[in-house]
């Protein structure tokens, strides 16, 4: 009775089972196709974003160990064969073979790149600049070397090539930094004009050695290495003021020239540059940028002077350039300009549009040959390696421009425009 008993019992329970396992069977579809994603899918997902997680910290290097980057590595293959494992389709061995090596290439990739960077024997010159502020040139080395030595040679326009300075350093995991103040190294401008055959250029070229055989050469900018200023030019222009005298009928308008606007320029030119009619100069060029103009990045000051004959009129404010920068002070106000291009001076007076320029009254004595004439004095980098220095200051260049000026002949005697045609004397 008991054994009838437990087979009733047995068929229920296997008849219940069937019942939960075709209910469950029917609902996981369902919520399948209810817009959430299913398990392989999550694990695929989840494989891939730990695989670029993995990626994202191998790319950091040093920063984060080799065994973090593989433990993250097994996990994303992990969570890939797993999706697969759970998917209808099964574990496709190309299709798992084709993601682990994406996977390994996108985690390990960047790792092993920036390992091989890093290897002995291995180095590059980075940043390589002037700094202006300090004098001085600068640049970095980076790589798995211990140690990198510094030269800087000169190559003349003749081939003979001069070691200048040389100084070793240290490499730590961010490389070294060097800074060389010119005055260690200058030798003279690498150029010394423009538009011209230049005899006497002077190559600076960088070489960085390991010490084992590997260098590496760099032929420095000729902005670094063109400091000081062989050639200065001036350019001038009438100042017009209308004048007003009498009323009514018998009153009258008339413009007079009332002074002179001056522009000067320095750098490198040709040796012939020079005066022209109309108070121009050959190095107006009507290009007024650097490259066209010789313009050179250095350290000097500038002294105008107006003279007729031997006699002094007026002396301009100095003028201090520091790399392109300009400043003076003139008729009480500071000025700040660049000497990129023709630089405006200063004078002794200012009219109602703003403009500065210097007055008759504070120079003029008469109808006659004028000379402006421009002292450079460049701040001269005493080089460590001559047996003997040189005094700073000591380069001192002076360049004159003459014109004719006839502001009488044309306030006083209605001279026309023959009178203010500034014929160059």
């Amino acid at each position: 009775m008991s054994g009838l008993l437990s087979k009733a019992n047995a068929a229920e329970e296997t008849v219940e089972n069937e019942a939960k396992t075709e209910a469950v069977a029917e609902v996981l579809p369902a919520v399948q196709q209810g817009g959430g994603p299913d398990m392989p899918t999550i694990l695929k997902t989840s494989g891939w974003v730990i695989i670029i997680i993995g990626g994202l910290l191998s790319l950091q290097g040093g920063s984060w160990g080799i065994l973090v980057v593989l433990v993250v590595l097994v996990l994303g293959i992990g969570a890939l064969f797993g999706g697969q494992a759970l998917s209808e389709e099964g574990v496709n061995p190309t299709k798992m073979a084709i993601a682990g090596a994406l996977a390994i290439l996108l985690t390990a990739g960047p790792y092993a790149i920036g390992i091989f960077i890093g290897a002995p024997d291995t180095f590059a010159v980075a940043e390589l600049e002037y700094d202006e502020e300090d004098n001085e040139l600068s640049f970095k080395v980076l790589g798995g070397i211990d140690e990198a030595t510094a030269t800087i040679n000169t190559i003349s326009s003749t081939g003979v090539e001069t070691e200048v300075w040389s100084g070793s350093k240290s490499l730590g995991d961010n490389g070294a930094r060097f800074k060389i103040p010119i005055e260690d190294f200058f030798q003279g401008n690498s150029e010394t004009c423009i538009y011209c055959s230049d005899t006497s250029l002077v190559v600076y070229q960088l070489v960085v050695d390991d010490g084992e055989g590997t260098s590496s050469t760099t032929d420095l900018s000729t902005g670094f290495t063109t400091r000081e200023v062989l050639h200065a030019g001036v350019q001038i222009q009438d100042h017009m003021t209308t004048q007003n005298s009498g009323t009514g009928s018998a009153g009258s308008t008339t413009t007079v020239i009332d002074g002179l606007i001056i522009d000067v320029l320095a750098g490198v030119m040709p040796d012939d540059h020079e005066a022209l009619d109309g108070g121009r100069h050959s190095m107006s060029t009507g290009e007024e940028d650097a490259g066209t103009l010789g313009i050179v990045n250095g350290d000097y000051t500038i002294e105008l002077s107006v003279m007729k004959g031997t006699t002094n009129q007026w002396n301009h404010p100095t003028i201090a350039v520091d790399g392109y920068d300009a400043s003076f002070n003139s008729n009480g106000e500071f000025k700040n300009g660049e000497m990129t291009t023709w630089l405006r001076m200063g004078g002794t007076e200012t009219d109602e549009n703003g403009i500065l320029f210097l007055h008759e009254d504070d120079f003029y004595n008469g109808d006659g040959c004028y000379t402006f004439e421009v002292k450079i004095i460049n701040s001269f980098y005493v080089d460590s390696v001559l047996d003997e220095d040189v005094d700073t200051d000591s380069i001192l260049l002076e360049s004159r421009m003459s014109w004719e000026l006839q502001f009488d002949q044309y306030n006083n005697d209605d001279g026309g425009q023959s009178a203010r045609t500034y014929d160059a004397c």
